[in-house]
């Protein structure tokens, strides 16, 4: 981050170090709010999702946010799978720690006891004679998957396959080389055990697994809603998913706090703004549920439709804002060309933030429902610095919100400019 000597001139905007200090320590104050554990890391355990909607919602109505339902709540429901209860496990009688040793997939089911190790390539299991005599011997025990290292999509896709077939009949164990959790809306039969690498080898002769899953259907979920009116009938949608993975169990805490309080800190640092600035145009400020069960929230949002989104001249996604030491990228900026450039005009002239990247469609964040419906729609991420992503790493304390400022003032002048 370079440090704020002179005063940069960003059109209406007159900024100063003192500006960006401010900036920082109010989105810092936001982070710390959201991954504190009195919100469970605002999953699907101890009602962490609902603490942190209501959170959010008192943020937008201390700024004044106007209601655009009866009050700041999108209400919608989805199957989500969850474990409040401890998991534990122990290879050939050595104790691993969770989270730290070890995770389950996310739609793992339940399993109890000790038992002996099978231990399976992909040969074993994609050759029809060998496979029947794998799945023989694996009555009463687990399996221990052994698969080459590899970027081909294919692959994967088989041995995701692979995972999911075995689920339905026995424990299944694998190592990995980074711990990645996630959100399930299914679970299958049995767990999957996913693994540091250098803690299980061809040679482990058993494991001892507790883990107890609670499928939650109809979870009530909640976006949350606020909106600044402008001085024309069009919208601006800004948006920022604020769901994490919440707790695996209840001594294992994921904060989120790149993935996203660092996007929801973005997200109330504008409208408290535009709160204090009337907008040209409207402006709905929305904080997704249901991001990381597969864009639930703002699949529900598009389809609800709190505003005609023939009337939407952008929406924009907030995730992963924390960092920035390498500029940011900008996802869908080869359909929406106009947008982009202007956003690059801005930042080049301004002089912000080290490198605005094009980068084209993807449907990786809430923007996508959004495209999918015609609505001119940007998603930006920060690059760089450090790369904890959902896991227990990525906390508030080592968050550095390195070019969160520079960020906030360059979208501050990209929303207040668009044609």
């Amino acid at each position: 981050m370079r440090t704020l000597l002179f005063v940069l001139l960003l059109g209406p905007f007159c900024v100063t170090a003192q500006d960006a200090d401010k900036v920082r320590s109010n989105a810092r104050k936001y982070v710390k709010n959201l991954t504190a554990p009195a919100l469970h890391g605002r999953g699907y355990v101890a009602g962490g999702d609902r603490l942190a909607a209501d959170w959010i919602a008192q943020q937008f109505s201390r700024m004044g946010l106007e209601k655009v339902k009866a009050d700041y709540f999108q209400p919608f429901e989805f199957n989500v799978n969850s474990f409040p209860d401890s998991v534990r496990l122990s290879i050939d009688g050595v104790a691993l720690e969770p989270g730290v040793d070890f995770i389950v997939d996310p739609a793992s089911g339940k399993a109890f006891g000790t038992f002996d190790l099978v231990h399976l390539t992909p040969e074993d299991l994609f050759e029809p004679t060998r496979r029947s005599m794998a799945m023989g011997v694996l009555s009463g025990k687990a399996a221990c998957l052994h698969f080459p290292a590899t970027t081909n999509r294919d692959s994967l896709a088989q041995y995701a396959t692979i995972e999911q077939d075995l689920m339905h009949f026995c424990p299944v164990i694998r190592r990995v080389d980074k711990l990645t959790w996630g959100v399930a809306q299914e679970a299958m039969p049995y767990p999957l055990f996913l693994v540091n690498n250098d803690l299980l080898t061809d040679s482990s002769g058993t494991v001892t697994l507790h883990v107890q899953n609670t499928l939650i259907t109809r979870h009530p979920a909640r976006n949350v809603l606020g909106a600044v009116k402008g001085k024309t009938k069009k919208w601006i949608i800004i948006g920022a998913h604020y769901d994490h993975l919440g707790h695996m169990g209840p001594d294992v805490l994921f904060p989120g706090a790149n993935d996203n309080a660092s996007g929801v800190a973005m997200l109330l640092s504008l409208a408290d703004w535009f709160a204090k600035n009337k907008p040209k145009d409207n402006i709905l400020f929305v904080a997704f549920a249901g991001e990381e069960a597969g864009l639930v929230g703002s699949e529900w949002c598009a389809v609800d439709r709190p505003v005609d989104l023939s009337k939407v001249k952008l929406m924009l996604s907030l995730d992963i804002l924390g960092t920035g030491d390498e500029g940011i990228t900008v996802v869908n900026a080869t359909a929406e060309r106009t947008l982009f450039d202007q956003l690059v005009a801005i930042n080049t002239k301004k002089q912000l933030l080290p490198q605005v990247k094009p980068r084209g469609p993807t449907c990786n964040s809430d923007h996508c429902p959004f495209v999918k419906r015609n609505v001119p729609s940007l998603f930006i991420y920060t690059m760089g610095g450090i790369t904890a992503y959902h896991d227990v790493l990525d906390k508030e304390e080592t968050l550095p919100l390195t070019e969160f400022p520079d960020l906030y003032f360059l979208l501050k002048e990209f929303v207040s400019s668009l044609k």
